[in-house]
């Protein structure tokens, strides 16, 4: 049973450090271009690392026998085009973020960045590389509607923070620190303590969402050749 499910137990464990190490070392493993610093490339070893640790899990999924050393550097080269790719879509996260009206809904983009990016590459080493053929039964959807939960959750959290802000926002905008500041300043340091919280709770829902589809994918797909 252990044998038969060593890459379920490879991409738990590659999920839980990539989204736990995110959240200790950059908050969102995201890649600013302009800002090539520490965190710049932190993020970048964390994304080479997790896409490499899913094709290496893809391929004991598949169960061929491959010299694995070659799996190893295959899955590094992997890894390091699916980083740069990330830096691409943050490049686009990015020109919308500036026009966000606050910090909350800038990491919700960073958060769905890493969802939906996350989400094409389990998709992709299934369909392309494994070469299995989903299957739409009752169990995969299921899971399907177990996804949607665990998105629709994450979808109320920000809903939430963004009434948050503009409750308080109405009720203190009399007070005499908030016009000593600014009504803008005063929105920027209130979703900035807010945004802090949702991305606790976005690396929560990306974990538990990646871990899912995984399954999800590994109990309802087939060989295309079968």
């Amino acid at each position: 049973m252990m044998e038969k499910n060593k890459d379920i137990l490879i991409v738990i464990i590659a999920t839980l450090i990539f989204g736990g190490a995110s959240k200790i070392l950059v908050g969102v493993p995201y890649m600013a271009w302009g800002y090539f610093d520490q965190l710049f490339i932190a993020a970048f070893i964390l994304w080479t690392f997790y896409s490499a640790a899913l094709y290496v899990a893809i391929k004991i999924e598949n169960r061929k026998n491959e010299n694995c050393l070659k799996i190893g550097f295959v899955g590094v080269m992997f890894g390091l085009a699916v980083a740069c790719l990330k830096m691409g879509v943050d490049a686009i996260i990015e020109q919308f973020a500036k026009s966000a009206s606050n910090l909350i809904i800038t990491a919700f983009m960073m958060e769905m960045g890493i969802l939906i990016l996350g989400s094409i590459i389990i998709f992709a080493l299934y369909i392309y590389v494994a070469k299995k053929e989903i299957l739409w039964n009752k169990s995969m959807k299921n899971y399907t509607l177990g996804l949607g939960g665990i998105i629709g959750i994450y979808f109320a959290v920000i809903v939430y923070y963004l009434w948050q802000l503009k409750h308080w926002m109405e009720k203190f905008s009399g007070l005499d620190v908030v016009k000593e500041i600014g009504k803008e300043q005063g929105i920027l340091n209130l979703s900035t303590k807010y945004a802090r919280e949702s991305t606790m709770m976005g690396m929560v829902v990306y974990v538990a969402f990646f871990i899912v589809l995984w399954i999800a994918l590994k109990k309802n797909t087939e060989n295309k050749e079968a």
